[in-house]
């Protein structure tokens, strides 16, 4: 049962990803309503971290780490990484999520 819901969050938490990922601000109290306030800060590292690993700022241009594209602006970067990542995305977030639960319990 938790492995289902793991895939639902982590699917919920894409466009989050990318957002910060992008250095775009989101709704944190929207991301609350997803993840559950019991949960918020696993989710918030988790997302964090992932966010962290998938994009690159070089001389304050970004850049996609996971197929070494770019230059992107903010939103240029966060619709790349929607459109054409998203699975990746979804995955790391798993992994993440899963690798945080296993640590916390």
């Amino acid at each position: 049962m938790i492995l289902s819901r793991i895939d639902v969050l982590s699917e919920r938490l894409i466009e989050f990803v990318a957002r910060i990922a992008s250095k775009i601000s989101y709704d944190q109290s929207k991301l609350k309503a997803i993840s559950g306030s019991s949960m918020y800060k696993l989710v918030l590292n988790s997302i964090t971290r992932v966010a962290d690993w998938v994009s690159n700022e070089h001389d304050g241009l970004l850049w996609c780490r996971l197929c070494e594209k770019g230059p992107f602006t903010k939103r240029g970067l966060y619709l790349h990484l929607v459109r054409v990542h998203s699975y990746e995305i979804k995955n790391l977030i798993e992994e993440e999520l899963r690798r945080e639960l296993r640590i916390n319990t």
